[in-house]
């Protein structure tokens, strides 16, 4: 019998070594690729940074110890222009992106998805921490079984139809036991640190990123809510909705992020209790739960993040447009609710239900 072709994308970090000895294990043909996101000559100044020449060295020896083909690929230009650029114009624009997710979406589920088929492979498969379960026969996510890693919520735009063709096989795992099985498997990243920074920001300082190279912003009014002048903001792309240090004014009490305003160049600042926020609008929603739902489908007792880190709070979902936006009221205000962002429904026996962009 012909053994199943999957290609396992490889970042030279441990997850997905260990994924890719997993599969290999199990009986797949695999085929390793790594993609090449950005120029190996920017400078890494962090060991825990990835995507960076020495992942690319990393991958290719995993590979090699365990005897699969492997490939590197270009993809800057299309990371570029799904991803930096995304990742730019947010920040112009007042709003708190996810690189992650745009990654995600544009770049390993399509572009790197179709690559995988061009291969002839049945599959492709990634380090992320999601569980999978199929019900009646229909694909559904859920979260993993190691909280503290689960990456669910990086996934909520992933397209429903190519949920067959993507395998996830640490959903299963702890982080611990994954380390345990390179050790086991005895490869050469057993012990390589966590990536923790947006991959092409490898320092974590994403105001130098944007200074290079999306250059200095407009100077404008930092107001409090009624429209007095506090200070000067030196660009609203260095700027964040709950951010309360840089803001670089003098007053009584802690003041914090409120509001972006890209038309007039204005920040607008406020006391924390005014962060709370109880409904807000998302677009582009993508749903990932059972079935199908209908145009004005309301999801009741759903959990709701709003941010990664962010412990979910109960609400409702309306959807409306054609189920492309949607109106989400939270039983209990979450702080910060940023434009931008994602926000991602699950059932509350945790399956993932999709999710949209915050407006």
């Amino acid at each position: 019998m012909k053994k199943k072709r999957i290609v396992v994308a490889m970042s030279g970090g441990v997850d997905s070594s260990v994924v890719a000895c997993l599969l290999k294990e199990q009986g797949f043909e695999v085929i390793g690729i790594t993609l090449q996101l950005y120029k190996s000559n920017i400078e890494v100044t962090k060991k825990k940074s990835c995507c960076a020449g020495q992942d690319i060295y990393d991958a290719k020896e995993v590979a090699r110890k365990i005897n699969i083909p492997h490939y590197v690929l270009d993809y800057e230009e299309k990371f570029n222009d799904f991803v930096i650029k995304n990742f730019i114009d947010s920040y112009r624009n007042g709003e708190t992106p996810i690189p992650c997710v745009q990654c995600n979406q544009y770049i390993k589920f399509s572009e790197l998805l179709n690559t995988a088929k061009g291969y002839g492979a049945d599959y492709l498969a990634t380090g992320h921490y999601i569980k999978t379960k199929i019900q009646d026969n229909e694909i559904s996510y859920f979260v993993a079984d190691d909280k503290n890693k689960d990456q669910s919520y990086f996934l909520f735009q992933t397209r429903k139809k190519d949920m067959p063709f993507l395998k996830f096989p640490l959903g299963d795992f702890k982080k611990s036991e994954t380390r345990e099985l390179a050790i086991k498997y005895d490869i050469p990243v057993a012990n390589k640190l966590e990536s923790q920074d947006i991959c092409f920001i490898p320092d974590g300082n994403y105001r130098n990123f944007l200074k290079k190279y999306a250059g200095l912003g407009e100077i404008g009014n930092i107001e409090d809510e009624h429209r007095n002048i506090l200070g000067k903001h030196n660009g609203i792309e260095n700027y964040t909705v709950g951010q309360r240090k840089h803001l670089n004014i003098s007053t009584g009490e802690p003041l914090y992020v409120l509001k972006i305003l890209k038309e007039s160049n204005k920040i607008i600042v406020g006391k924390k209790s005014k962060l709370k926020s109880n409904s807000f609008i998302l677009n582009n929603f993508n749903w990932l739960g059972r079935g199908n739902i209908s145009e004005h489908s309301i999801l009741k007792k759903v959990l709701i993040k709003v941010r990664a880190r962010h412990i979910p709070v109960e609400g409702e979902v309306y959807l409306y447009d054609n189920k492309k936006n949607a109106k989400v009221i939270l039983n209990d205000p979450a702080y910060g609710v940023a434009k931008g962002q994602g926000c991602v429904l699950y059932k509350q026996n945790g399956q993932l239900l999709g999710g949209g962009w915050i407006q």
